[in-house]
């Protein structure tokens, strides 16, 4: 099990691999401090991917959620869990969006962290009951945060509005799927890597609990996230 774990605090991340390490005896653990060491991932030996990764929401170098961006160029295609210090609902909402499998405060104890990311590595997702409630409207937001959806997530004048579930690119990609592209003919329109593509389209799968593109185009339409019969 290999574990890249994304956050500028050097304690933090040493006590979470002796987390790892105590509970997970057979992960491996990569760590890096901001978006720069991030991006130089992307030059990392072949074969060499990860399992799982545990990422805070603000890392130095960008503003917040930037981090899964760079995931994407860096070729890095595993859950993600997003482990920070803020818990508003807004901001697990974009995390979620973003395409994290999980948002999970650092006040968690270690034994339920641990258990948690096992939760996610497997493929499963985890968000505390209380955030939870406030993105489903059913707690009010803390005082001085703006509640969940109060600012879009995407969505231009050239595609539909996804409600949130994709972003931008991600409703960009699906455009060019539900016309038949190819990985690389959707790279070369929008300037990205075949790879990027790839990356895009298996969340966009993964966000519509499509099994293929067929079925993800078919669902996009019944949710109305694609104009045209």
């Amino acid at each position: 099990m290999r574990v890249l774990v994304a956050d500028d605090h050097p304690m933090y991340r040493d006590a979470l691999e002796l987390y790892l390490m105590r509970d997970w005896p057979q992960a491996s653990l990569t760590a890096v401090g901001s978006l720069e060491e991030l991006d130089a991932l992307a030059h990392r030996p072949e074969g060499q991917d990860f399992d799982l990764v545990v990422m805070d929401w603000q890392l130095p170098g960008g503003e917040g959620g930037a981090g899964m961006d760079r995931l994407d160029a860096a070729g890095i295609d595993a859950p993600v869990a997003v482990v920070t210090g803020h818990d508003d609902a807004a901001i697990a909402r974009e995390a979620l969006t973003r395409g994290a499998c999980a948002f999970l405060p650092k006040t968690l104890s270690s034994v339920a962290l641990v258990q948690m990311l096992k939760v996610v590595a497997v493929g499963g997702s985890v968000v505390p009951a209380d955030v939870a409630l406030r993105m489903a409207g059913a707690l009010p937001a803390p005082v001085g945060v703006a509640p969940a959806g109060a600012a879009p997530l995407g969505g231009s004048g050239t595609v539909p509005d996804s409600g949130g579930l994709l972003t931008e690119r991600e409703c960009q990609v699906l455009e060019h799927l539900a016309g038949g592209a190819t990985n690389k003919e959707i790279g070369r329109v929008l300037d990205l890597q075949e790879v990027t593509i790839k990356l895009h389209t298996r969340r966009i799968l993964r966000k519509l609990g499509a099994k293929n593109r067929v079925e993800a185009v078919t669902r996009a339409r019944d949710l109305g996230l694609l104009g045209g019969p």
